[in-house]
């Protein structure tokens, strides 16, 4: 990460000496270089930054909002992005994918805001006593002598108040393992499938002095409906990660739970996802329950209303709707009506339906990261229907355990579009791309098709990693 940074300043630097090829003399005026000023007022400040850290200048922005139900539901921490969808219909515009949520990516943080920052920084008044500091010249003038800084800087408190970079006593990034070198996953061989538990031990190797634990439960199965109908993506199971000092030797058990779920259609229930957890030294509590609400969207859906004091109504639409959408069967899935219209973007949405949830917790002086922040509910897909039942299913998002981000969804049907045909996904997606955790694929039947089956919702994880 540390050679990321020293690379992108050096693009940077490069552009901004083009930008400040005309140059001011401020040693012959003030007695030092811009450079030396600048680093002189970063260096006065380096424990109380961020000013261009992961988290988009925001260190609070990070997994703790979503542990909390209600929050979660009223988009206090935008969870689903302005308040209307977690996702666009092209996947481009949410949180989990622009740095607020998971801090995994680099988002840009203006120029201009940097500058900003700097200048209120400086107490001597040497910048705004000898030079407007609005002037454009010296305005590239004072980034290009921050990117200078950026990539020459070596100092520990700086790199982990801004970059979330250090020795392991400071921040890690949610979301994200300690290593690529030093890892290893526990989950069944057919975890696509539902299948598990995969139960295993894991022992500290030599050398190793601080470990990450990052765990995801099973998701729930789908069902079709075997009528005009079906059912969003299943919901994700909940997931939890401790991050904690070690010693060589100490041994831990590892459990990824299954997904108790079939092949089901109409009254059958989709079945539930089981949880994944780890016990050792130094844990008082690590769980990531499954989704386990054997009517999840439905009851999910309550849940959900209920935080926003709506009245109950069981039909699948957005939350601030009473009168329209297609309505609930039943055992998860919707059954879609012709005199239903349709009542805008249902966001995906918390798993709300259950007291299960996911815990962090260490015992005794481990030096841990831990707690709600460390934690998030399980997610229920949302979507959109139209008067001739045609429309699109959103997939929840998950974490990508190998770069700690929002997982891929080039692959499959994130976005599960359909305009026509009898059965769309269901078992027909059973092996699209999909990562441990997630519930099973969105169902849409038309045309009276009654031989359609549901998803498997997909087993749970544990991913350790270590330095």
């Amino acid at each position: 990460m540390a050679d990321i940074l020293v690379q992108n300043a050096v693009v940077e630097i490069a552009k901004a000496i083009g930008d400040s090829a005309d140059g001011i003399n401020y040693v012959s005026i003030v007695g030092q270089n811009m450079n030396s000023i600048v680093s002189t007022i970063l260096n006065a400040n380096k424990t109380t930054g961020p000013f261009a850290s992961s988290s988009s200048g925001n260190a609070t922005k990070c997994l703790c909002r979503l542990s909390e139900m209600c929050c979660i539901s009223h988009c206090n921490c935008n969870f689903s992005g302005s308040g209307q969808s977690s996702t666009s219909t092209t996947g481009t515009t949410n949180v989990w994918r622009d740095g607020t949520v998971l801090e995994g990516g680099t988002p840009t943080v203006p120029a201009q805001t940097i500058v900003d920052q700097i200048v209120a920084l400086e107490t001597t008044g040497v910048l705004t006593k000898v030079y407007d500091t609005n002037v454009a010249q010296v305005k590239k003038d004072i980034y290009f002598s921050y990117l200078a800084f950026q990539g020459s800087t070596v100092d520990t408190d700086i790199l982990q108040t801004w970059y979330g970079i250090g020795d392991g006593s400071g921040v890690e990034t949610p979301g994200v393992r300690l290593s690529n070198t030093n890892f290893c996953k526990v989950c069944n061989q057919n975890w696509k499938y539902g299948e598990g538990p995969a139960s295993t031990s894991w022992t500290v190797p030599a050398g190793a002095s601080r470990v990450k634990f990052q765990v995801w439960g099973a998701g729930h199965g789908t069902n079709p409906g075997c009528c005009c109908g079906g059912q969003s993506f299943g919901t994700t199971g909940h997931y939890a990660e401790l991050t904690m000092d070690v010693t060589p030797g100490e041994s831990y058990s590892i459990c990824a739970g299954c997904s108790c779920s079939r092949y089901c259609c109409s009254n059958d229930g989709s079945g539930f996802g089981c949880a994944s957890g780890v016990t050792g030294p130094g844990i008082c509590c690590l769980n990531a329950d499954g989704a386990a609400c054997y009517n999840s969207p439905c009851e999910d859906m309550q849940g959900m209303r209920q935080c926003f004091s709506l009245s109950n109504c069981r039909r699948w639409q957005n939350p601030y709707c009473t009168t329209s959408g297609p309505c609930f069967c039943g055992c998860g899935e919707y059954c879609f009506d012709n005199s239903c219209g349709t009542c805008g973007v249902i966001p995906v949405y918390p798993s709300c339906c259950t007291s299960d949830e996911a815990c962090s917790c260490a015992c005794g002086d481990r030096n841990a990261i831990e707690g709600i922040q460390q934690t998030f509910r399980g997610i229920t897909g949302g979507g959109c229907l139209q008067n001739d039942n045609y429309g699109y299913h959103i997939r929840p998002p998950v974490i990508d355990s190998d770069t700690g981000l929002l997982f891929s969804d080039s692959c499959g049907c994130y976005c599960q579009n359909f305009d026509s045909g009898t059965c769309c996904g269901g078992c027909n997606g059973k092996d699209w791309s999909a990562h441990p955790g997630m519930g099973g694929a969105g169902t849409h039947i038309m045309g009276g098709t009654t031989n359609h089956k549901g998803d498997t919702g997909k087993a749970g994880m544990v991913q350790i990693s270590w330095k």
